[in-house]
C-alpha cells in the first residue's frame, strides 16, 4: 500500500452486508438517523442511480449546494462513484446576508463550470443556476431506479477526485484539484500516521461546515478509509449552541473532533459541562488559523471536571493546497507552545528561546510532516532558513494537490513544492506557525503578527471572541495599525482606549483607529476564518463606519 490507502469507492464496496455503525446524522428536529455500513452503501447506489438517471457521468462537474449533512454526504459520495467530479460550495445563510452570497457563488459556478448543480429548492430560487436538480428531485427518482447496479468508476491516482475551494481568507476562494492520488495519502496519513485511529474504539464528531476541507477530507472522507463511524451535526446547530459540540461528544462517547480556535473560544464562552462525561475523548484536534494557547487552556479548564483530559489537544496544521492535514502534534502529548524572545522575533523574525522572566510570545508547536512528506521554511529566494528563523513555509510530498483549476501553478513549484503563504519556523523538526505573509502588519520595520493583536483585543470586556481583525492603512510616514472589533457597545470610547493600550504595553504597537462595530460586521471566511483583506478594503471604502 506504501503512502497511498484504498480508494473511497473500494471502501465503499466492502461495505456489502457489514452492519457495522456507519454515520450517524442530527435532523434539525432533533432526531437522529443512523446508518450501518451497509446502509450508507445502499444510500450511496441509490444516490449515484439517480445521479446517472439526471444525466450526470464519468468526468463530469457536479456542484453540490447543501448544510444538511444526512443529504449532502450521500450525495458527494455517489457523485465518486460514478465517476464525476463534485464541487462543495457553502449553502445559503440566514435571510439578510443573501445578496453577498449569491454574488460570490455565481462567481465560483463561473469559475468551475459544471455540468450540473444539485441543491435544495430553497438554494435553487436564491441562486438560479442554468442547470440544476434539486435534492427533492434526486430523492424522488432515487426511490424510482433502485439502487445503482454498476461498479463503481474507479480512477487513477492523477485523475482529478474532486475540486475543493480554499477558505479566501486572504482572497477569492481557488478551486484546488484534489487528485485521486493526493486524497487516498492523505487520508491514509491522517487516519493512520496522525491519529492512529481504530474503528472498533473510535468515535469521530463533527460540526464543522462540508464545504470546507476540514469538514469534508477530515471527517466525511478519511474516517471510511479506516472504517471510524462519524456522528454529524448541522453546523447552524453548533452556531446557535456551541456546548452542543461537547455534549454531544458526551452522548455518543466521541473520542475525535477537530475545529479552530475561534470554536474553542464559542464552546467556553457559554458553557453546560453539568452532567457531561468526556472521559472517552481521545483527540481534540485545533488548526485551519494560527493557534491560541490561551484559548485551548480556557476550554480545558471549563470541561475538565467533565473529564476531559488535557492531554487530549492536538495542533495541527493544514491547507486545502496539500488536501488537507500536513503536521500533526503528537496524540496524547497535548498542548506544546515555544516561549521566544519578543524583540527579536519582531525585529528580525529569530525565534530565540525565552528565560523564564523574559518578555516573550508563545508559540504552539503544530507537530512533524507525516512519513513521506517534507516541510521546508524559506526566503523570498525560495533557499531554506536555519532553525528558529521566520520564513515562507513550503510542502512537498503525496499529499500536495494537483494544482489550482484552470489557473497558472503560482503555489505550485515545478519541483513538486507548495508555496503556503503561511509563515513559520522550524525547531528539532516541528513546525512553529506565526502567521500568514499576505496579513503581516509591517510598521517601522518591525514585523506584527495580526493575530496576536486580535487575540489581545478579544480580552477587553465587551469585545467578541473571534470578532477581531487588525490591518494597516497608508500612513504620512509609514503603515498605520487599524483593528476592527465587534463589540456589544460599538459606540464605547473606553473600549477602543482600553484596546489601545494593551496594543502599546504588550506588543509595542501603536494603534492609529479603533472602529467598534455591531455583530456579524466583520468579514468572514464561510468556515469562520476573518477575511483581513477583505476588511481593509471596507475600511478603506468607508464602509465600516
Amino acid at each position: 500500500m506504501g503512502l497511498y490507502g484504498p480508494s473511497i469507492t473500494a471502501v465503499l464496496v466492502q461495505y456489502e452486508g457489514d452492519y457495522r455503525p456507519a454515520h450517524t446524522y442530527l435532523l434539525a428536529g432533533g432526531e437522529r438517523v443512523r446508518l450501518s455500513r451497509a446502509e450508507l452503501l445502499g444510500t450511496v447506489r441509490r444516490q449515484a442511480a439517480a445521479l446517472r438517471a439526471a444525466g450526470v457521468g464519468a468526468g463530469d462537474r457536479l456542484a453540490l449546494v447543501q448544510e444538511d449533512p444526512a443529504t449532502f454526504v450521500p450525495a458527494f459520495l455517489g457523485a465518486l462513484w460514478v465517476g464525476a467530479v463534485p464541487v462543495a460550495l457553502a449553502p445559503p445563510p440566514p435571510v439578510g446576508r443573501r445578496d453577498a452570497w449569491r454574488d460570490t457563488m455565481t462567481a465560483l459556478l463561473a469559475a468551475v463550470t459544471p455540468q450540473m448543480v444539485c441543491l435544495s429548492g430553497e438554494a435553487e430560487a436564491a441562486l438560479k443556476p442554468s442547470r440544476a436538480v434539486t435534492y427533492e428531485a434526486l430523492a424522488a427518482e432515487a426511490e424510482v431506479v433502485g439502487p445503482d447496479t454498476a461498479e463503481p468508476v474507479e480512477k487513477d491516482l492523477n485523475a482529478t477526485a474532486y475540486l475543493q475551494f480554499s477558505s479566501g481568507s486572504t482572497g477569492q476562494p481557488r478551486a484546488v484539484v484534489v487528485s485521486a492520488g493526493s486524497l487516498r495519502a492523505n487520508c491514509r496519513a491522517i487516519m493512520i500516521e496522525g491519529l492512529r485511529a481504530d474503528p472498533d474504539r473510535d468515535v469521530g464528531v463533527t460540526w464543522l461546515p462540508l464545504h470546507h476541507d476540514m469538514g469534508l477530507a477530515g471527517f466525511v472522507l478519511a474516517p471510511l478509509t479506516v472504517g471510524v463511524p462519524v456522528v454529524f451535526l448541522p453546523t447552524r446547530a453548533f452556531v446557535r449552541d456551541p456546548s452542543a459540540w461537547m455534549r454531544l461528544m458526551s452522548e455518543e462517547h466521541g473520542t475525535i473532533s477537530f475545529a479552530s480556535t475561534f470554536a474553542y473560544a464559542l464552546a467556553a464562552r457559554r458553557p453546560k459541562p453539568d452532567g457531561l462525561n468526556l472521559s472517552a475523548v481521545r483527540v481534540l484536534g485545533c488548526g485551519a488559523e494560527p493557534i491560541n494557547a490561551d484559548v485551548l487552556r480556557a476550554f480545558v479548564s471549563v470541561y475538565r471536571p467533565a473529564g476531559l483530559d488535557p492531554c487530549v489537544l492536538l495542533p495541527c496544521y493544514g491547507l486545502a493546497e496539500s488536501t488537507l492535514a500536513v503536521t500533526f502534534g503528537g496524540a496524547g502529548q497535548g498542548l506544546r507552545t515555544d516561549r521566544v524572545r519578543r524583540g527579536p522575533l519582531q525585529e528580525h523574525g529569530h525565534a530565540e528561546p525565552a528565560g523564564a522572566d523574559e518578555d516573550a510570545f508563545e508559540v504552539v508547536e503544530c507537530g512533524r510532516p507525516f512519513p513521506g512528506h517534507e516541510v521546508t521554511v524559506v526566503d523570498d529566494e525560495r533557499w531554506p532558513l536555519p532553525e528558529r528563523t521566520i520564513g515562507e513555509v513550503m510542502v512537498a510530498g503525496p499529499s500536495v494537490a494537483a494544482g489550482y483549476d484552470g489557473e497558472p501553478e503560482t503555489a505550485f513549484m515545478p519541483d513538486g513544492r507548495l508555496r503556503t503563504g503561511d509563515l513559520g519556523y522550524l525547531a528539532d523538526g516541528s513546525l512553529f506557525i506565526t502567521g500568514r505573509k499576505k496579513d503581516l502588519l509591517i510598521v517601522r520595520g518591525r514585523n506584527v503578527d495580526p493575530q496576536r493583536l486580535e487575540w489581545l483585543a478579544e480580552t477587553v470586556p465587551g469585545v467578541r471572541s473571534g470578532g477581531v481583525v487588525a490591518f494597516t492603512r497608508p500612513g504620512a510616514e509609514t503603515e498605520e495599525v487599524v483593528v476592527v472589533a465587534e463589540c456589544r457597545d460599538e459606540g464605547s470610547p473606553e473600549v477602543a482606549r482600553k484596546i489601545g493600550l494593551l496594543a502599546v504595553r504588550d506588543l509595542q504597537v501603536a494603534v492609529s483607529d479603533v472602529v467598534l462595530v455591531g455583530a456579524g460586521k466583520v468579514p468572514r471566511t464561510s468556515s469562520g476564518k476573518p477575511r483581513r483583506q477583505e476588511a481593509r478594503r471596507r475600511y478603506l471604502a468607508g464602509e465600516l463606519r
